[in-house]
């Protein structure tokens, strides 16, 4: 008897894009993956305009794959999904991200529960989508996908309308700009003033929205100028990528970030310039010389002496006892500000530039339980308890600048204080307490100068101190 070859034959696509099926379908790889960050967008920002495209497309290839493929497929789309979401908050280009993964290890991302939970949730959806698809996999090989793609483009432009105007904007063709030249401040001015040179980088402190805020963090700053022969200044400007970006910005006098300085190649750089003209030029920094490399590239850039979190203890280990911070654990700012100070006031036959990068501000930040700002009474200095404990952090960073600066053995000093990048907050009502795209920055210009005669823009100096301090405010 003859056998019979029974052929078996792919389920075609129906049309019907509102059909049961394909209203199945967009649940699970349209709906599903996304419904939690619509959930919270009211509350929190997390920019993931590519996210739902991705879930989209991990769904509809792996209907075409064996059932194992679904979960790495879906498993990757949420790392991607992740990962984005990361890197717009931090202000991280796509080039600067994937380069910065190898530094993840130095990082101790379990320190931080909200993280945690974030990535524990976004993966476990991930993997219940793999499994519905799966489960339910020759009804959805058969349905239309124009519904699933209609509610995924969906998703991507609410996304856009909500959360892009929180995206750092591109300074593409727009003049460069940083604190030092707004104030003024290059290698033959310095030099020409020949004071000491204090340069501040605060993590992650933005320009704030509110004068009033932003007058309550520079206070201390304002009152050494009552004590002391300082003038002070004030302004924004604007930033490009994270902190890596920053430090380009005011120590190289351009837009880039870590990669533009690695290798063997020496820049003209603020430091190199001044180490040039007969400046010793330091640097310090709580946290690990391998995060962002910046033990290999500082001495590209003109640094002569580094001091990295294991440098500082070995070193002074008395002087800094505590550890502060959650994912980025290293050194406490404010005793770090006491090594800074011993520092600036260590007497030395040639004029200094330091460089002092903080640390304990970074997102995500451990609140403190007694800080200065009462952010958890019934008056907190600022209103928003998010942007309160945080700002304690750089309080304290305003506080050790001003022990610096009124210490009457401090030779002649020019010192800048200046935000990093915008404040990656997740909460959007925090988020809302910052100007878009700006950075704060402080100046105590010295009245002093021991250098040759005074470059246009500065003032003479006042040998009687008693010339009226001065406040100006830079836009």
């Amino acid at each position: 008897m003859a056998s019979r070859t029974i052929i078996t034959r792919e389920p075609k696509a129906s049309f019907r894009p509102f059909s049961r099926d394909a209203l199945r379908l967009a649940l699970v790889i349209g709906v599903l993956p996304n419904i939690l960050f619509l959930l919270v967008m009211p509350f929190y920002i997390a920019e993931r305009m590519l996210a739902p495209l991705l879930y989209l497309m991990a769904g509809l290839v792996s209907l075409r794959l064996p059932r194992w493929a679904a979960y790495p497929l879906f498993l990757m789309a949420a790392l991607i999904d992740l990962g984005l979401i990361i890197m717009t908050a931090f202000h991280l280009p796509l080039g600067t991200a994937l380069h910065s993964i190898r530094y993840m290890a130095s990082l101790d991302i379990g320190a931080s529960a909200f993280y945690l939970l974030v990535i524990a949730v976004v993966m476990a959806t991930a993997l219940l989508a793999a499994g519905l698809v799966n489960r339910q996999r020759e009804m959805l090989r058969a349905a239309s996908p124009s519904l699933a793609t209609l509610i995924a483009g969906l998703f991507v432009l609410i996304d856009w309308q909500v959360n892009f105007p929180y995206i750092e904007g591109k300074v593409d063709g727009l003049p460069f700009e940083s604190a030092l030249s707004k104030s003024g401040f290059n290698a033959p001015a310095i030099a020409g003033r020949g004071n000491n040179l204090l340069i501040v980088m605060v993590e992650g402190m933005g320009a704030f929205a509110e004068p009033a805020d932003r007058a309550q963090l520079a206070d201390p700053l304002k009152k050494v100028t009552e004590t002391s022969p300082f003038s002070f200044e004030s302004g924004t400007s604007r930033y490009f990528g994270s902190t890596t970006g920053a430090e380009s910005r005011e120590l190289c006098g351009r837009w880039g970030d870590y990669q533009d300085y690695l290798g063997k190649r020496k820049h003209d750089c603020l430091p190199r310039r001044l180490a040039a003209r007969g400046y010793e030029t330091i640097s310090y920094h709580g946290f690990s010389a391998t995060m962002f490399s910046r033990g290999q590239w500082y001495p590209n850039i003109g640094f002569n002496r580094m001091h990295f979190a294991a440098d500082i203890e070995r070193d002074r280990g008395n002087m800094v006892p505590s550890r502060c911070g959650s994912v980025f654990s290293g050194l406490c700012d404010k005793e770090l500000g006491s090594v800074v100070k011993r520092e600036m006031l260590t007497p030395s036959d040639k004029p200094k530039m330091v460089y002092w990068l903080t640390l304990n501000s970074h997102v995500p930040f451990v609140p403190k339980k007694n800080g200065q700002f009462a952010c958890t009474g019934s008056q907190p200095r600022i209103d928003n308890r998010t942007v309160c404990q945080l700002g304690e952090y750089w309080a304290d960073v305003m506080d050790e600048v001003a022990s610096i600066a009124s210490d009457p053995n401090l030779p002649p000093t020019d010192i800048l204080v200046v935000g990093d990048h915008h404040t990656p907050l997740w909460e959007r009502t925090a988020k809302d307490k910052f100007a878009l795209n700006k950075v704060d920055w402080f100046l105590l210009r010295h009245k002093a100068q021991r250098g040759s005669a005074a470059r246009p823009g500065f003032g003479e100096a006042d040998p009687a101190g008693e010339t009226p301090a001065s406040t100006r405010s830079v836009d």
